[in-house]
């Protein structure tokens, strides 16, 4: 038995060269793939064409009319404007008697509900706005016109004999005992949480800087963001500099990733061989992840946040210098 051969008309508005050229492209793929399509472009250039008449003829006598939905289609269709416009007119009584006819495609520059025309508002749109996505909505169009579904349904299976339940869930002998849950930390937690309280410490030192300053209009501070995890604050009295704080996160010779700290008048910011101060994350015996100050010789060294931290680098170094 021969398979029927489909036809296909593209309803569409001239919005640019580039659009009518990506129709032009559909057409031809579409025809490449089995389907007689066409748009107004190849019946004009056959000969003096009235251009009402080709619409009418092609609309009524293809198989299916492919409307491409744009912004600028939806505009000229509400205002019944120029070609599209005549076409949505005759369109209008084959959307109520026949409306597997239309195919809605959409390609939106931004605004979905906008390339919508007012009386297609409901209906379902094949989406090529993304063109990485050409292909996939390009075979679902093919199989819409072949009429061959595009998702195989599984056979229906016998259906099974069910029987209320008494529970609602069943119940299980060791529901009384008491076992504590263990999730246990894992080094991508770890890192995570460091890198988190790195940037709050890089968020809360400018803050403490502000509180300085609000109690010393001699004090200023400048912030310099060498990279994401690297950044370095110099802090003058009266113009003159006191010190300098380089913040950075980075392991050391191999070692595991820490939060360092380092202090002088004058720092190097790329050279990070040195410190005066390694911040570690450790898990606490309630298996909690907390902040170690491991060279904090003379203040406290363990169960540290970052504000902690901050507060630990205003009493053990930065307040001395401001007094």
């Amino acid at each position: 038995m021969e398979e029927k051969t489909y036809s296909a008309f593209i309803s569409y508005s001239w919005d640019s060269d580039l659009h009518q050229q990506w129709v032009f492209k559909l057409m031809n793929k579409l025809r490449e793939n089995g389907v007689d399509a066409k748009i107004d472009l190849v019946e004009t250039q056959k000969g003096t064409t009235n251009l009402n008449e080709m619409m009418v003829t092609n609309m009524m006598d293809k198989d299916y009319i492919i409307m491409v939905l744009t912004e600028n289609y939806a505009k000229k269709a509400n205002s019944f404007q120029g070609g599209v416009g005549f076409e949505t007119m005759l369109s209008l009584p084959i959307l109520r008697r026949n409306p597997d006819k239309l195919i809605f495609i959409i390609r939106h520059s931004g605004s979905f509900e906008g390339a919508f025309p007012d009386h297609l508002q409901d209906y379902y749109v094949i989406d090529f706005s993304n063109n990485a996505n050409f292909e996939k909505a390009f075979k679902e169009l093919l199989h819409r016109i072949l009429k061959i579904d595009l998702y195989e349904l599984a056979p229906l299976g016998k259906r099974p004999n069910l029987q209320p339940q008494k529970e609602i869930l069943e119940p299980n002998p060791f529901d009384d005992l008491q076992i504590s849950k263990v999730f246990k930390k894992t080094d991508i937690d770890k890192a995570e949480f460091l890198d988190k309280s790195f940037h709050e410490i890089t968020k809360l030192l400018p803050q403490l800087f502000e509180k300085v300053a609000e109690n010393n209009q001699t004090f200023q501070y400048i912030i310099e963001k060498i990279t994401e995890k690297k950044w370095i604050y110099k802090l003058y009295v009266d113009g003159n500099i006191k010190t300098s704080i380089k913040v950075w996160l980075g392991g050391i010779l191999g070692r595991q990733e820490s939060i360092n700290i380092a202090y002088g008048l004058y720092i190097d910011p790329h050279n990070d061989g040195s410190m005066n101060e390694i911040i570690y994350c450790n898990v606490s015996h309630n298996n909690e992840l907390e902040l170690s100050m491991t060279m904090n010789i003379f203040g406290n060294k363990e169960r540290h946040d970052a504000k902690s931290v901050v507060e630990e680098l205003w009493k053990r170094h930065i307040s001395h210098y401001l007094q």
